[in-house]
């Protein structure tokens, strides 16, 4: 089976999430789709697999050309795409499920065909146990083997290792390489997780801001792959521009010392850290990586487990996220209108919610405030919605109230041109000259390089470095990131 895909475009709104993509699978081999979030992977695949129509472009299949997939058209081609939520129906049986999009079979003939088969593959289930039973690992299983029951040859799996153990890992991809090596198949494995790509795949393709920009084969770098995700291709061990803020900071502002924090997903072992006000900290990992919950429990939205955590002043250990917003610490979101606005509400609305108190007078302190301070249109009846990137980024920080002593920041200039960057980045310089601090991550190194004073290192769930800005380079911030620093001399 031979696939190629040419020129593949699509847009959501004012989102370019394939930017002309021209790729070859090649039959018998494993392929890594690697990018950080928000790189185009999975909308790449999901055209591939018939799921979402392309704006521009060709999928080639065995030299037919197609200019628009179905799941049909797809299935009838036997190319699978295990999702990162597997598609499954929980009040139905585990047989029923196995046999769905299958060839017909009787319910005795369906049971015996998924004993037989996820017994080949390693995998234990109860046909008659509701799918409602299983676990997200068990979920994937079953999935997996109804697409290699139905012959697939060609298969995708998006993410697919999230939420299980490394064992179940192990097991998953051993079947994958079985499975590419008979008869020509061909395996995409979508990823952010560097050393499963290189661990398992025989050609790794990356992503970046919607665009094809490496390939590679083994031997792999990782620091040349780690370069080429996050947008410094450029091999020489040059610095990033001087740091705009002093990596000592002020008084201490917050006090980590053991502490742990967890959400109902999962936890980040314990870590010890002291804060200052005035300081800019960028916050580096690859996806995955810790830095998500670290950030999270930094602003109150995942809780403190274990050891202690001291905000101005205050012990944050038990307490929900009123008392962060008490002890001056906010949240700006990456996933602007999911999580940070009300699409569907007036910009003076999110006026009204922010500063209850201006209500009386909500015209004259909508043009002060947020039209003359923070340059959101002067649009107060437009909905949220409507507003370009960097407008929902500037309504965002014009809600944060001017007494934060601490501004946690995901992503903050993900998707903004460079001027309304330059602008989030001058209110940031300001809010750390009046002696808040300003902690935030990103996935463009230099960026996180050019911004901080101090930068904060995840690596496998833990925070694997603290340093300095000051001489670090895009290649050292790579080496900690995939677990490859040289320890410090004793």
């Amino acid at each position: 089976m031979d696939v190629y895909l040419s020129d593949i475009t699509k847009r959501y709104g004012r989102i370019l999430a394939n930017d002309g993509v021209t790729v070859a699978l090649k039959p018998g081999r494993i392929h890594g789709l690697l990018g950080e979030n928000g790189a185009g992977k999975s909308t790449l695949m999901r055209v591939l697999a018939g799921h979402v129509a392309c704006d521009r472009g060709v999928v080639e299949i065995d030299g037919e050309r197609r200019e628009r997939l179905t799941p049909a058209t797809a299935m009838a081609l036997v190319i699978g795409m295990l999702s990162q939520d597997p598609l499954d129906f929980p009040p139905l049986a585990v047989w029923e499920n196995f046999t769905l999009g299958g060839r017909p079979r009787t319910a005795r003939e369906a049971r015996a065909r998924l004993l037989e088969l996820s017994g080949e593959l390693g995998f234990s289930f109860r046909p008659d146990d509701p799918v409602s039973r299983l676990t997200v690992a068990e979920r994937q299983q079953l999935e997996l083997t109804r697409l290699i029951d139905n012959d697939a040859r060609l298969l995708i799996l998006d993410e697919p290792t999230t939420g299980i153990s490394p064992a179940q890992k192990d097991v998953l991809f051993g079947i994958l390489r079985d499975f590419a090596a008979r008869d020509g198949r061909i395996v995409v494995l979508v990823t952010h997780k560097l050393a499963e790509a290189e661990e398992l795949c025989d050609e790794i393709l990356v992503m970046r801001q919607g665009r094809l920009v490496g390939r590679f084969e083994p031997p792999y770098d990782a620091l040349t792959l780690v370069a080429t995700m996050f947008g410094s291709e450029e091999a020489g061990e040059t610095t990033g521009p001087a740091t705009p803020v002093a990596a000592s900071g002020g008084a201490v502002l917050a006090e980590i010392s053991d502490a742990a924090f967890s959400d109902e997903k999962s936890a980040l072992p314990p870590c010890t850290l002291t804060i200052r006000t005035g300081e800019i900290i960028g916050v580096a990992g690859v996806a995955g990586g810790g830095q998500e919950l670290f950030l999270r429990g930094l602003a109150g939205l995942a809780r403190v487990r274990e050891g202690e955590f001291r905000l101005a002043g205050m012990r944050m250990r038990g307490r929900g996220l009123s008392a962060f917003l008490r002890a001056g610490a906010h949240f700006l979101p990456a996933s602007r209108m999911e999580e940070g606005l009300f699409p569907g509400l007036s910009l003076a609305d999110h006026a009204r919610l922010g500063f209850p108190e201006a209500r009386g007078n909500i015209k004259d302190f909508f043009s002060r405030r947020f039209v003359d301070r923070f340059h959101v249109p002067n649009q107060p009846s437009a909905p949220a919605l409507s507003l370009s990137g960097g407008n929902q980024q500037r309504l965002l920080l014009s809600l944060i109230p001017d007494a934060t002593r601490l501004l946690v920041a995901e992503s903050p200039t993900r998707g903004l041109d460079m001027a309304s960057s330059a602008q989030i980045w001058e209110h940031f310089r300001s809010l750390a000259a009046s002696g808040a601090t300003v902690i935030f991550s990103s996935e463009d190194l230099d960026e996180i390089l050019a911004r901080s004073g101090r930068i904060l290192v995840f690596y496998n769930r833990r925070l694997a470095a603290d340093l300095p800005a000051a001489g670090q380079t895009v290649q050292s911030l790579g080496r900690h990131m995939t677990g490859r620093a040289i320890p410090a001399a004793a």
